[in-house]
């Protein structure tokens, strides 16, 4: 986990003005306390980021005991009774079937573990019924507690030259901006999505922060081809709660593996979670309009000096904000009667059956879910290897 420092002029001038608004320079959010403003920490080293498949696979690839198989499409759980005893898997056209010696161990994420359970039998009895798949295990948790971070972006120009990466990442300036990326230096090409955010108590009386901001030192459009960076020089600003209350959720809607599921976020449907998104937006309408970046020339672009009350703020959240891609709950732990699995990873009620990635989450952590989701599967191995070794 990499810690960095805010040397960038835009960077040191957005942790000055939160300190003006009474937001400290925290360096490490992820030690004894966590409010305040930093730059963001992140598997990232020599200007690479440190993905699981490098740090873990690419070691091991040699492995006898490994088989990596790509391109492949997981159909179903192989179920004997109420044991998993392996999966079936498709590839280049052929279906194919790994027999597991202890355990079947879903690591799909928040979207596809649940989707695979209820493709093998494993979910809501009356849902799979109706899509002709037959039941294997009645679980009615299995797709909901969907829980996401659901963020509107504020969009702020920047008068000053030279500050942002609008600026810094054309032409010439992108050019040299590659080539440090292909030397290992600091590059914009190999920052975070959010180089600097701040975690911030809405009010006071609270134990711990409960909204999360993240700048993003550009501002994008929409192009040909997808966003690309404005010709406007600005910042983007992320506002949201970080625990949200909202559920939503997650079923396949065939029996075809091929078919995505159908997903429902039901974002906003908790008032708190409307209440706090709303107050986010006013902390980063106070960050941003704070003395210190003054000389940068900021001008608020969205949602717009015009929009004041909570209700203007909230209709136009409605209209923009987007998914911070951090979906968990899906498959959540616990020993009520919507648990998927129980503290050791296992699914209730079936032999030889872990799930480990973010769907166990059974709310969302206080954060990004990267981290929390390799830990996760740290401590699946070592249960793994425990049950072993008990055998």
């Amino acid at each position: 986990m990499t810690n960095p420092e805010p040397r960038d002029p835009l960077f040191a001038a957005l942790i000055k003005a939160a300190a003006e608004v009474g937001i400290v320079h925290n360096r490490d959010y992820n030690g004894a306390r966590q409010d305040g403003i930093a730059m963001s920490q992140a598997t990232i080293a020599s200007g690479r980021r440190m993905s699981t498949a490098h740090c873990y696979l690419d070691p091991i690839r040699k492995r006898q005991n490994l088989q990596i198989a790509t391109g492949a499409l997981t159909e179903a759980l192989v179920l004997e009774g109420k044991r998993c005893t392996g999966v079936r898997y498709s590839a280049a056209g052929t279906v194919h079937q790994a027999r597991a010696a202890r355990e079947v161990i879903v690591s799909a994420g928040s979207i596809n573990s649940p989707q695979l359970l209820e493709l093998s039998g494993i979910g809501q009895p009356e849902r799979l019924q109706d899509l002709g798949i037959d039941v294997c295990h009645a679980l009615p948790g299995v797709g909901e507690n969907l829980r996401d971070h659901y963020a509107p972006r504020t969009r702020w120009g920047i008068g000053a030259k030279g500050i942002t990466f609008n600026d810094r990442g054309r032409g010439l300036g992108l050019a040299g901006q590659a080539l440090r990326y292909a030397f290992s230096k600091p590059s914009m090409l190999a920052m975070v999505g959010a180089p600097i955010r701040a975690f911030v108590r809405s009010r006071e009386g609270l134990e711990a922060p409960d909204v999360l901001l993240g700048w993003v030192p550009m501002l994008t459009e929409p192009g040909p081809k997808g966003p690309r960076i404005s010709r406007q020089s600005g910042v983007t600003c992320y506002a949201h709660p970080m625990r949200p209350e909202s559920k939503g959720h997650i079923h396949i809607a065939s029996a075809d593996p091929r078919r995505p599921p159908a997903i429902n976020f039901n974002f906003l449907s908790s008032p708190i979670d409307a209440e706090l998104t709303v107050r986010a937006v006013r902390i980063a309408r106070a960050i941003m309009s704070a003395p210190a970046l003054a000389p940068m020339q900021v001008t608020e672009i969205a949602p717009g000096v015009s929009q004041i009350s909570d209700g203007d703020i909230l209709e136009w959240v409605k209209r923009v904000a987007e998914t911070t891609y951090h979906p968990v709950g899906t498959c959540k732990m616990g020993s009520d009667a919507l648990a998927v699995v129980d503290a050791q990873l296992r699914v209730h009620g079936i032999q030889g059956l872990r799930v480990a990635d973010a769907s166990i989450m059974p709310t969302l952590t206080s954060g990004n879910t990267n981290a929390p989701s390799i830990m996760i599967g740290e401590k699946a191995a070592d249960m793994v290897l425990q049950h072993a070794a008990a055998q």
